[in-house]
Formats: C-alpha cells, sequence, structure tokens
C-alpha cells in the first residue's frame, strides 16, 4: 500500500514539476549579507563573483560560497578568459589574480580607484582596466603577468571596458566619454551627451551599447551615438546582450530590463526587490546571473514547461 501511495506521490510531482513554467529572475540563496559589485562565468558550472571588503564568491556544484576574503580591499569588477586565469580589480589600485588553483595579489602602481576589467575574447593573457581620473591599465603575461600604464589624455572618471573580439574595444566613463580601441590605440568618439555612463557592451566593432544616468540607454551602429529609450529613470548599472537581438540591463532600485531587438521593456524579478543590482552576466539565452547591493543574487532560467529546483525533489522521492 505503501509502495503504491509513493508512485502515486511521485507522479504527482513530476506532474506538477513538468506543467510549471519556470522562466524568469528568480531569487537564489546567497552566502553574503554584504554588497556584491560583479559577476562572471567561466561555463555553466564554474562561476565567480566579487565585492565589498574583499569578498570573492565562488559559484560550483549548483551553490555559491566565499572562496576568499581580503579585507583590506574593495573589489569593484572580476572576470576571467579561461578557467585557469582571471582577474579581480578594486579600490585603491588592488587587484587579484586568479592562477588556477588560488587568488594572488596584483595591484597596480596606482591609489585611485579602479571600477572595470575586462578580458577580450580569445585571450589568455592579456586583460584591460580603468578607474578614476582617467586611468588605464593593460596587464600582460597571464597568470604571471604584471599592470602598465596607458595615458588617454582625459581625467574623467573611466567606469567601464568591454572587447568585442582581440584587438577591438571600447571603455567609457562620466561626462559621456567614450574611446575605442583599434590598431593598438585609444581614439575617443563623440556620444554627443553629457551622461555619466556605468557601462559598456560591445557586439562588435559597430554594435555598441552603453548605459549610465537616469536610465539612459545609448547605441552605436558604426555611424553615432543614439538614445533610446528607456521604461525607467534608474542608473543602468551593467549590460549583457546574447546576440543583436536579444540583451538585458540592471539598474538600481531592483530593476531589469530586455531588449528584443527593438525595444527596452521591464523584465519582472520573482520576488520583486528594491535592493540595487550591479552585475550581470549571460551564459546564453537561457541562463545568468545578476548580483547587487547586501548579498543579493538572482538567477535567470528560462526551460518553459520545467521547474529547474524540482528535479532534486523529484530524485529524493524515487530514492
Amino acid at each position: 500500500m505503501k509502495r503504491v501511495c509513493l508512485t502515486t506521490a511521485v507522479a504527482i510531482v513530476v506532474a506538477a514539476c513538468f506543467s510549471y513554467a519556470s522562466s524568469g529572475w528568480l531569487k537564489y540563496k546567497s552566502p553574503t549579507a554584504k554588497d556584491i559589485n560583479a559577476v562572471t562565468f567561466v561555463n555553466d558550472n564554474t562561476g565567480w563573483a566579487v565585492g565589498y571588503w574583499g569578498e570573492i564568491l565562488r559559484y560550483r556544484n549548483g551553490r555559491w560560497n566565499i572562496n576568499f576574503t581580503w579585507p583590506t580591499q574593495y573589489f569593484q569588477d572580476v572576470d576571467f578568459g579561461t578557467a585557469n586565469f582571471g582577474l579581480a580589480v578594486g579600490s585603491q589600485g588592488n587587484g587579484a589574480v586568479f592562477n588556477g588553483t588560488k587568488w594572488k595579489f596584483a595591484g597596480m602602481p596606482t591609489k585611485r580607484n579602479i571600477w572595470g576589467v575586462t578580458i577580450p575574447p580569445g585571450q589568455n593573457s592579456v586583460a584591460w582596466a580603468v578607474g578614476e581620473r582617467g586611468t588605464v591599465f593593460r596587464w600582460t603575461g597571464g597568470r604571471t603577468g604584471a599592470w602598465s600604464s596607458w595615458n588617454i589624455g582625459i581625467l574623467a572618471a573611466l567606469h567601464d571596458v568591454h572587447f568585442s573580439s582581440p584587438n577591438d574595444g571600447w571603455l567609457c566613463g562620466n561626462k559621456g566619454k567614450v574611446f575605442h580601441f583599434a590598431e593598438s590605440e585609444w581614439t575617443q568618439v563623440s556620444a554627443a551627451t553629457t551622461t555619466n555612463f556605468h557601462c559598456i557592451y560591445a557586439l562588435s566593432e559597430n554594435n555598441v551599447w552603453a548605459g549610465g544616468a537616469s536610465g539612459r540607454l545609448f547605441h552605436y551602429e558604426g555611424v553615432s551615438w543614439v538614445q533610446v529609450t528607456t521604461p525607467t529613470t534608474a542608473a543602468v548599472r551593467e549590460m549583457a546582450f546574447t546576440g543583436p537581438t536579444e540583451g538585458w540591463a540592471v539598474c538600481d532600485d531592483g530593476v531589469i530590463l530586455r531588449y528584443d531587438g527593438v525595444s527596452w521593456k521591464k523584465f519582472n524579478t520573482k520576488p520583486a526587490t528594491s535592493e540595487s543590482f550591479s552585475g550581470l552576466f549571460m551564459l546564453d539565452g537561457t541562463h545568468g546571473w545578476a548580483v547587487g547591493t547586501n548579498g543579493t543574487i538572482y538567477e535567470y532560467r528560462n526551460f518553459p514547461g520545467v521547474d529547474p529546483s524540482s528535479v532534486g525533489r523529484i530524485k529524493a522521492l524515487m530514492r
């Protein structure tokens, strides 16, 4: 009799799980209550996040844990080129490099705050970082490398940098400052705005997005920067695209925006939150992560008809 009941229960649970459409940004259990400023993934099962008071979080085997704490640092951004090469940057020129086993100090010859770092696609030894008062640094040498300074001739704060290919990239900052890297040189490109930019994302040399204060988003299509309408006035902090017609942006006050190739629209989180998002990474069109203040972590899953969180419950019942 018990066996029959258990079988019936499993059937009911399976039916319920597969009828549930799990699509959306869902709150994820966080191992910290401190601000998380940035997130990146190497693959679906290996991710990293950094934030307040030098915390470095690692995602592995379906769970986030605090991997390392650097009490004298405040990390602002992190990026990985391969599973064995990553860089984190932060306050007063502090930085850390992951050598495949552990994190080691990789500071810069400056006391200025560094806010953005990127490792160009296909690279396993080069990175770029930007920060206050026009600070630009280039990392060379892979896991045992070092930073060198680049002078681009401005003093405006620079917040983000992103490359679409090994030798083509963009950076952005306050007062509408935008620079393009090509042929081993940074060249300023007029964005015709004084908006303070917080983030930039380059899909290609002629397809670039920048976001910033008051919910403003700008698009570059090879000729000029054009402001695009958005449904929010919350500052845009980070963007990620899975293709030319699908993109995401995270903002202050718990706002998440989605681009469908035509326009930007608000996308609800489950549950709704007033925490401000600061980091975003999309693995593909069905899976992504967003992080923010007070340890906030949200995961995006888009598997229509299946609730991923139910898989463990089904296995448990069937044991």
